[in-house]
């Protein structure tokens, strides 16, 4: 991917670095290694690029152009577990009747007071590497090309050099504190730098370089929370729109940080799922469209503080209004799965689900190495994409306990855990398992619909007739004998 580069320096270039330089140096060949990691990345890209698309459901060139292109490059990828790249959508209130249930004030900030811009629809790429404004024909081409060149980075642009970072996020849904709250999610990112290319040519810009140092990562850690598919109405088109990669709010909003080479650290943190948003005019209230956890994925997002400045050259079509740090890796909890492949994965190996007399009984049989830490049935009786409240059951498990060398128990060996969900008369049950195990991997099922079919019966309103009819018989029998009473009884004068 990165290949190691061998500069042999003339006097020029070594006086171009230091005053006074030695003569001795001048004679000398210096090695610059190329850092590199021992992750391959997709499509053999540096790393994965990070886009953002700034739209609305009220704008037209949104609607008719911008969202459906950026729909088909979320859509290529959907099932490659590479992860080859990540996008958020970030919606406005823009164009028409304004009315983008979506719209906060974090997703009007990022547009506005980080980016500059105020029309929709706009997409920036690697932290404005690449920009491509407007609506048209050529979105889909314009989207693909600039994650193509982001991914591609290795140090060109302006003399910037390309620092190579490793970025592993885990996310483990951990139901709710209190009565009334949406479930929390645990947060846990891991950033390892390893050092930085050279700019043009390969040829370092920084002295540092010259004497075999990379210079430190001054980097932004964010962490964008997505709802993934959420239907909600474009007033533009008159129709319900499937939304991708949603931005809801922020789980880190902004962690800023220095590694130097081959340093590491981790940051955590634990996002509740918000029942309210304030809207971009600073208005509080509830939320518009509840947030499904089932749906939610977290992208973690490394940004170099100190790279404001590459592909905005004369040669590339970068947007410099504003000087916005660049991204330099981005990840899900899918691409840390794949960028460590010697992790396990906890999975399920069977599911049942019984019909009882106090509700629908689904149990789930894990595979995990490290055991099952906690399991959770999100569910409603509506759709399995419902747009309204889905509620939430934690999974009793049963199995061996799995501790630590100091005796703390974190999860079940063996494991198998089962929920109870209610009836609502004889609607039906959409419900989603979302699982993780004791090393903060965790994993989800597509929506499913309850159907009972390892036993019991579904209660209906068949087997409630006879219980009606008792009820009313029983009205006319008391009713009859109160008639029969009355007409026994000898006449008054």
């Amino acid at each position: 991917m990165l290949e190691s580069v061998k500069l042999a320096l003339a006097m020029a270039i070594a006086l171009s670095f230091c005053t006074p330089c030695s003569s001795g140096i001048v004679e000398e060949i210096i090695e610059v290694e190329t850092i590199n990691s021992d992750r391959t990345y997709p499509n053999d890209w540096t790393h994965r690029p990070f886009g953002e698309l700034f739209t609305s459901l009220s704008c037209v060139y949104c609607m008719n152009y911008a969202d459906p292109a950026m729909e088909k490059v979320i859509h290529d990828v959907d099932g490659d577990e590479s992860n080859p790249y990540n996008v958020v959508v970030f919606h406005q209130t823009n164009g028409g009747a304004g009315d983008d249930p979506f719209h906060t004030q974090d997703s009007r900030s990022r547009m506005r007071d980080h980016y500059g811009q105020t029309g929709t629809p706009n997409a920036q790429f690697d932290g404005n590497y690449r920009y491509v404004g407007g609506g048209g024909e050529s979105n889909y081409q314009d989207y693909t090309t600039a994650l193509s060149e982001s991914g591609q980075r290795e140090g060109e642009g302006n003399d910037e050099p390309f620092k190579i970072v490793d970025l592993d996020i885990y996310s483990e849904f951990i139901g709710s504190e209190s009565e009334g709250e949406a479930g929390q999610f645990r947060l846990s990112v891991d950033v390892t730098y390893f050092g930085q290319t050279g700019g043009d040519d390969g040829i370092p810009t920084e002295p540092d370089d010259i004497l075999g140092e990379s210079p430190d990562l001054n980097g932004e850690l964010i962490v964008f929370m997505v709802e993934d598919g959420v239907p909600a109405h474009s007033s533009q088109l008159d129709e319900i729109w499937n939304n991708r990669m949603v931005f809801r709010e922020y789980g880190i909003e902004s962690e800023v940080f220095t590694l130097a080479q081959d340093e590491s650290a981790t940051f955590s943190a634990v996002w509740k799922v918000p029942t309210t948003q304030i809207d971009g005019d600073g208005v509080e209230g509830d939320i518009k469209i509840p947030i499904n956890p089932g749906r939610i994925i977290p992208i973690a997002v490394v940004f170099d503080t100190d790279d404001t400045d590459s592909g905005n050259d004369q040669d590339s079509n970068g947007d410099d209004t504003y000087p916005t740090p660049r991204s330099i890796q981005s990840a899900t909890p899918q691409s840390t799965k794949y960028d460590n492949p010697e992790r396990d994965v906890p999975e399920i190996t069977k599911k049942t689900e019984i019909y009882l007399d106090e509700g629908a009984e689904i149990q789930a049989n894990f595979d995990a190495d490290e055991g099952i830490g906690a399991a959770f049935v999100v569910y409603n009786y509506e759709s399995s994409n419902f747009t309204g409240e889905w509620m939430t059951d934690e999974m009793k498990i049963e199995g061996e306990e799995v501790c630590d060398e100091n005796g703390v128990c974190y999860a079940y060996s063996g494991a198998t855990g089962t929920s109870l969900i209610p009836y609502s008369g004889d609607s039906e049950i959409y419900y989603q398992v979302i699982f993780s195990d004791g090393n903060k991997t965790s994993d989800r099922t597509d929506v499913l619909v309850f159907v009972g079919a390892d036993g019991g019966t579904p209660p209906s309103e068949d087997g409630e007739l006879p219980i009606m009819m008792i009820g009313i018989g029983a009205l006319i029998l008391a009713a009859l004998s109160g008639f029969v009473y009355w007409a026994r009884k000898p006449a008054s004068g």
